[in-house]
């Protein structure tokens, strides 16, 4: 929970608060600077504060949103803004408010400074945030639609950038949604986590014995959803399960050991797309009964 504060003491702020306090054992983000710059690393808004502020809130709802959290939780900011001028400021700070952060209103500073990291920026904003803890028991997993696919493709994209930034991805986003939507939803044996209000926010595609794929929305990992989606893989291929994964992707070794599955390959990638060193990993039921009888009771 959130309590924000406008002391009774103090001159009224203009659209924020004064503190914002948080229950003890809420999980807290703490964001790097959001920039004027688009996805391809280009300024945006050159010599326009006010429209570099729109493209920084932008940003800065990704960021966010990569987490799982979004601009209503955001506890506290710093807004920088290169100018000395009152005038300017406050044109920054109405985008500002008019973003959803002011609804809170969240605890926010706004400084005027002489220059900031990029050439010709002018605008960047810290934050603070909650992250929200998501509600895993509502989450239905199920057989994917044809209205999932877009959801399916922002999974997996998130998922690959979140889990394997250093992995050169042979096809583009727009490439990888067509994938999706065209081969891998209509063709395949693919599962979606449904989240109520969230939307699709793991997937899973098996083909025949082989888990092919299995990918979480960043924010939902450890909650679960995995341990489901592999649960529901071996009751779908009793007989046994093969899979691979990257070489340099240890948390996913750690997760699938876990369950059962035993490394029996590696190679250099070159029977791979991204060329990537990789491992192949086999479940067989025995092991899971043979690692049941050699637990302690």
């Amino acid at each position: 929970m959130i309590r924000r504060t406008i002391a009774p003491a103090l001159f009224p702020p203009p659209g924020y608060a004064h503190a914002s306090v948080v229950e003890a054992g809420t999980r807290l983000a703490f964001l790097a600077g959001a920039v004027p710059l688009d996805a391809d690393g280009n300024l945006v808004g050159a010599g326009d504060p006010p429209g570099q502020a729109e493209q920084v809130i932008a940003n800065l709802r990704e960021q966010l949103r990569a987490i799982g959290s979004d601009l209503e939780h955001v506890l506290s900011t710093d807004v920088y803004v290169v100018s000395d001028q009152t005038a300017v400021l406050s044109a920054v700070w109405n985008i500002v408010e008019s973003s959803g952060l002011g609804r809170g209103p969240h605890s926010s500073t706004l400084i005027g400074v002489s220059c900031l990291g990029y050439t010709g920026q002018l605008v960047e904003i810290t934050a603070t945030a909650v992250v929200p803890e998501p509600a895993t028991g509502d989450v239905v997993i199920r057989r994917a639609e044809a209205a999932d696919a877009p959801g399916v493709a922002d999974v997996w994209l998130r998922s690959f950038t979140a889990a394997l930034p250093t992995v050169v991805r042979p096809r583009s986003d727009d490439e990888v949604r067509d994938y999706i939507r065209d081969v891998v939803v209509p063709l395949r044996e693919t599962w979606v986590a449904d989240a109520p209000g969230a939307g699709v926010v793991g997937m899973m595609v098996l083909n025949g014995a082989q888990l092919s794929q299995l990918y979480l929305a960043p924010e939902w990992r450890g909650h679960g959803l995995g341990d489901r989606f592999v649960q529901l893989a071996k009751e779908r291929s009793p007989g046994g399960l093969t899979l691979w994964t990257f070489q340099i992707n240890e948390p996913a070794h750690r997760f699938y050991e876990r369950h059962g599955f035993v490394a029996v390959e590696r190679t250099d990638g070159s029977g791979n797309e991204e060329h990537e060193p990789d491992v192949r990993y086999e479940w067989h039921p025995r092991q899971d009964r043979t690692d049941r009888e050699a637990t302690p009771s």
